[in-house]
């Protein structure tokens, strides 16, 4: 039996960052991939916003909505799809290098 284990846990561009790799007992699956299996826990890049509502008598008024993060887990195939997936969920490429070279080789 495998545990997933936290590698690296810290605050990249503003967003909490969770690093997890699956260690196992076992040889490495029978597909062949011997890389590590990958979990990427982080909240979405979701920021304030302005919206213009009308109130009762007519007027209209510029409410700020605050910040609503949501968690987002990755489980990437591979480690070369890791950079890739964490570009797609807002972060920028030197962040997602940053984050990727924390996974143990």
């Amino acid at each position: 039996m495998g545990e997933w284990t936290t590698v690296y846990e810290d605050e990249i561009e503003e967003r909490l960052v969770t690093l997890k790799v699956y260690r196992s007992d076992q040889a490495a699956d029978e597909d062949g991939d011997d890389g590590p299996a990958i979990r990427v826990t982080t909240t979405s890049a979701e920021g304030s916003s302005s919206v213009v509502e009308d109130d009762q008598d007519g007027d209209t008024l510029l409410v700020e909505r605050e910040a609503t993060a949501r968690l987002i887990t990755l489980e990437p195939y591979s480690l070369e799809d890791l950079e890739g997936e964490l570009m797609e969920v807002g972060f920028s490429p030197k962040a997602a290098a940053q984050i990727a070279n924390k996974v143990p080789a």
